[in-house]
């Protein structure tokens, strides 16, 4: 899990750098990039729940069991939304 987080941190950060040269600005406030970050934030309350809660592993699952739901829905729901048809990361032509 913790791997995952660090790809996870490190493709935001390069991915907003190339946003920054591919469309001139980092953050577009897109439906992809909320959930990436939402997904990002979800995972990193974990990790700090787990480091200040070590004995509370069934909240700490439940909390993982939520972030993997975000990340299902990052991963898939975004395309499905209707108003993903004006996002920036639509790459096939409605």
């Amino acid at each position: 899990m913790y791997i995952g987080f660090a790809f996870l941190t490190f493709g935001l950060l390069f991915g907003a750098l190339w946003a920054k040269e591919a469309w001139g600005h980092y953050w577009n406030w897109d439906p992809k990039e909320v959930w990436a970050f939402l997904t990002w934030m979800g995972y990193l309350i974990y990790i700090h729940y787990r480091h200040f809660h070590p004995q509370k592993s069934k909240q700490a699952l439940s909390i993982l069991a939520l972030a993997f739901v975000v990340l299902l829905v990052c991963w898939f729901g975004v395309n499905y939304l209707p108003v993903a048809n004006n996002s920036i990361h639509t790459y096939t032509q409605y």
